[in-house]
């Protein structure tokens, strides 16, 4: 293992850490992240990292009126906040999370961290889950170690009438109240986070 991969992995085992020192009930839930952080065998950088899986990054962009930007995913066919890979040139997890979020949704407008993240230097939630078998892709059975944050721009009222989403990545959006946001749904743990801490980040 190379410096820099060593260096990474450093800093995302202390980000879980960190992460767990506010989250401690989620220990069990970042299980499986945890234990291939710990092996020097398995480079989660990497989307070629099949079957352990890869790091990928998700953006929650809030719009007016305590509401979400979710898109339908083309390929899964569910409705999902931008979010993907992790990209060596990323550096750091955040900066994928704005990045995905830039490229799916098209906006040119500066896309940033809300400043809950600054404060605490967490994601708002890291998720673990199962991405079925792609064969157009190539791609077997694997898992997606999601690191989730909360993300803003200086007017969100435009957000909607500036969207010019990726074609190739998704089929349609969806501003979604996220207090009707489904139990089912796969940020669902994220979103009752934000309902727990509407008061701290400031979302009104």
């Amino acid at each position: 293992m190379n410096e820099t991969s060593l260096e990474f992995r450093h800093d995302v085992q202390d980000t879980c850490d960190r992460y767990l020192d506010m989250f401690p009930d989620e220990t069990e839930r970042l299980s499986t992240l945890q234990h291939y952080l710990h092996d020097s065998s398995v480079d989660l950088r990497l989307r070629s990292t099949i079957p352990e899986g890869h790091l990928c990054a998700s953006g929650i962009l809030i719009l007016p009126g305590d509401k979400i930007l979710m898109l339908e995913h083309k390929s899964l066919g569910i409705w999902v906040v931008p979010g993907g890979h992790y990209d060596l040139e990323d550096g750091e997890l955040f900066q994928t999370a704005i990045r995905e979020t830039t490229e799916e949704t098209g906006l040119t407008v500066p896309i940033k961290l809300h400043p809950w993240h600054l404060q605490y230097g967490i994601p708002l939630d890291i998720d673990t889950h199962p991405i079925p078998q792609n064969d157009k892709k190539g791609e077997g059975a694997h898992q997606h170690f999601d690191f989730r944050y909360v993300l803003v721009v200086e007017d969100p009222a435009q957000v909607v009438t500036q969207l010019a989403l990726d074609a190739n990545e998704v089929t349609n959006y969806a501003e979604v109240p996220i207090a009707e946001v489904s139990p089912a749904s796969s940020i669902a743990s994220a979103v009752r986070k934000l309902n727990l801490l509407t008061t701290a980040l400031s979302i009104d």
